[in-house]
């Protein structure tokens, strides 16, 4: 089954996975919550099988978000996984940024931001923002 061109991908949280929205038409990118599935390759496998079909074929600049609350050694991996992919669309011209969200007193997630901040070649911005703080986009 062929999946329709720039069809959205909707995956909604559970107590043990992200939310995943990649909505072209509304050019809305975004993974968040917490991640530590039983099984990390089944739940990051639809995504990464997404990004590879599609992002190729889109002309908006791609702003991906990250707001992540927990994320085990497993998901660390599936992410970095997601940042090369959008590192090789990168370099083929792509204009995409990823913003990568931590509340402010979770050193974790921003410590885990800062190491694919060093790692990755896509522009990457750590955004600290309290609980009570709206989304801050600007880049």
């Amino acid at each position: 089954m062929k999946v329709n061109f720039m069809e959205p991908l909707i995956i909604e949280s559970t107590p043990k996975t992200p939310k995943v929205v990649f909505d072209p038409g509304e050019n809305h990118y975004e993974i968040s919550g917490r991640s530590l599935p039983e099984n990390v390759v089944k739940t990051y496998d639809p995504v990464l099988k997404w990004i590879e079909r599609n992002l190729a074929d889109t002309k908006n600049e791609i702003k991906m978000k990250f707001k992540m609350d927990y994320l085990n050694s497993a998901s660390a991996k599936m992410i970095s996984l997601i940042l090369t992919k959008l590192e090789e669309f990168y370099s083929s011209g792509l204009k995409i940024s990823v913003l990568w969200y931590y509340n402010s007193d979770d050193d974790d997630i921003q410590s885990e931001g800062e190491i694919y901040q060093m790692l990755k070649k896509v522009p990457i911005k750590l955004v600290a923002v309290d609980d009570d703080d709206d989304d801050d986009d600007d880049f």
